[in-house]
C-alpha cells in the first residue's frame, strides 16, 4: 500500500533555479596485470568486515588475465548483488562508485578538497564510517553533525561552527557541502535490517533506531499513541525522543497501512524527513550572497555476507536522492546517475589500493523472502 507524504512540505528554493549541464569526460586506461588470489572461503574463519567496503564495480575487475568464464561468473555475481540491494531501493549505486561521480559533478561547480569544508550527518553507527572515510579521502576531515539515525542534533550552532571552519578563497569567499542521509543493512540474501558485524556472534541489525521506532507507527495508525511536543524530549534519551516525534508527525495516521510501515519504508520516509530538516537548517544558517554550498541526500545500504559459513564481500551502496547545489546564488538540482559518467571498474580498484583481486564467492546469492524486513 503506497503511503502519502504530503504532510511533508517542500522546503522553498535555493536561489534561482538553473539547470545543471553535464560536462563531457575523456578516459585513459591503460593495460594492467593482477593476480587473482582466492583469500577468502570460510568466513568464519576469515572474516574481514574493514577492508572489503566497496561497491560492486570495484569488485568487477579482475584483471587482464581472467579466462571469459570466470569474467562472466564475477560479473554475473555482482550484478545479482546489486539486483538485491535494488528490490528495495531502486537506483542504488555502489558507495565507491558515487563518491567519484559526487567528486567530479562538485569539482565542475569549483567545489574542490583544498577550498571546501564538508559536514556529514551520518548515524553514529560505526558502520557508516566507510562512507566519511571516503568523503574525508575528497575533502579533508569534516565536520562531524551527526545523529541518531541520521537525525543531527547539532542544530544551527553544529552548522556554524563547521562553516566558521571553511576554507577561504583570496575574496573571502567559503564553500560548504553538507552530507545528510539514514542508513539500513540489507544482507546478501536481502533481508532488510540485518548484517553481520565484526566479533559479534549471530546476527545485528541496522538501523537499530529505526528499528526502534517501526512498531510506533502501527500505534499510530491505532490511535494509541501521543505524538511528544515540537522542541520537547526526554532528557535521559535526547536524540531518539527527537527523531521519534519528527518521524511520526510527518504522516497523516490515515496514510499509513493497517499493519504500519516495515524498515524499508520507515527508511525512505527517514530520507525525506532528514532531507527537509538539513535544508531548513541550511536556509536559517547560510548566507549564499558570502559561500557556495551543497546540500546531497539519499540513503547508506550496507550489503552485508549472511552468513559466516561461506563468505560474501560485504558492500557499501547508495541511494541517491537529492543534490542541490547553490553557487553565487544560482541554484542547480543535479541527477547525479544521469549527469555524470560512471567510472570503471579498473579506475575504482587503482582508487581503492590496487590491492589483491578477491576470487569470486562459490555460490550465487540468493534473494530471500524477507520483504521489508522487521515488519
Amino acid at each position: 500500500m503506497a503511503l502519502s507524504m504530503a504532510s511533508i512540505k517542500v522546503a522553498p528554493a535555493f536561489g534561482k533555479s538553473k539547470l545543471a549541464t553535464r560536462k563531457p569526460s575523456s578516459r585513459a586506461v591503460r593495460p594492467g596485470s593482477v593476480t587473482v588470489k582466492a583469500l577468502k572461503q570460510n568466513a568464519s574463519v576469515k572474516h574481514d568486515s574493514y577492508n572489503e567496503h566497496h561497491g560492486p564495480e570495484y569488485f568487477k575487475y579482475s584483471g587482464i588475465d581472467t579466462t571469459p568464464d570466470e569474467r562472466e561468473r564475477r560479473h554475473r555475481y555482482y550484478n545479482k548483488r546489486t539486483e538485491i540491494v535494488n528490490s528495495h531501493f531502486p537506483g542504488s549505486i555502489g558507495m565507491d562508485d558515487w563518491l567519484f561521480r559526487v567528486e567530479n559533478k562538485l569539482s565542475s561547480f569549483g567545489f574542490t578538497g583544498d577550498n571546501t569544508i564538508a559536514q556529514t550527518n551520518f548515524c553514529r553507527d560505526e558502520i557508516t564510517a566507510p562512507l566519511k572515510n571516503g568523503i574525508h579521502d575528497i575533502f579533508g576531515y569534516a565536520m562531524d553533525i551527526d545523529g541518531l539515525a541520521g537525525f543531527t542534533a547539532a542544530g544551527l550552532t553544529g552548522l556554524g561552527a563547521g562553516m566558521s571552519h571553511s576554507p577561504t578563497d583570496p575574496n573571502g569567499r567559503e564553500r560548504y557541502v553538507f552530507f545528510a542521509m539514514p542508513h539500513i543493512a540489507v544482507d546478501s540474501s536481502g533481508r532488510a535490517g540485518d548484517c553481520i558485524r565484526a566479533g559479534r556472534a549471530g546476527c545485528s541489525h541496522a538501523c537499530g533506531a529505526l528499528i526502534k521506532l517501526q512498531p510506533k507507527f502501527t500505534e499510530l495508525k491505532a490511535g494509541g499513541l501521543q505524538i511528544r511536543a515540537p522542541g520537547t524530549c526526554d532528557h535521559m534519551d535526547p536524540e531518539y525522543s527527537l527523531l521519534e516525534a519528527r518521524m511520526l508527525s510527518a504522516v497523516q495516521p490515515n496514510d499509513l497501512p493497517a499493519g504500519g510501515l516495515d524498515l524499508v519504508q520507515v527508511t525512505k520516509l527517514a530520507d525525506k524527513v532528514i532531507r527537509k530538516h538539513m535544508e531548513e537548517l541550511v536556509r536559517a544558517s547560510v548566507d549564499p550572497s558570502k559561500c557556495d554550498f551543497a546540500i546531497i541526500t539519499g540513503i547508506q545500504i550496507h550489503s552485508y555476507g549472511h552468513t559466516l559459513d561461506e563468505w560474501h564481500p560485504n558492500m557499501e551502496y547508495i541511494m541517491p536522492s537529492t543534490m542541490t547545489v547553490v553557487v553565487n546564488g544560482q541554484r542547480s538540482d543535479v541527477n547525479l546517475v544521469q549527469e555524470t559518467p560512471a567510472p570503471t571498474a579498473r579506475q575504482l580498484w587503482k582508487l581503492g589500493g590496487a590491492g589483491d583481486i578477491l576470487a569470486t564467492p562459490n555460490s550465487m546469492p540468493q534473494m530471500s523472502s524477507g520483504g521489508g524486513g522487521h515488519h
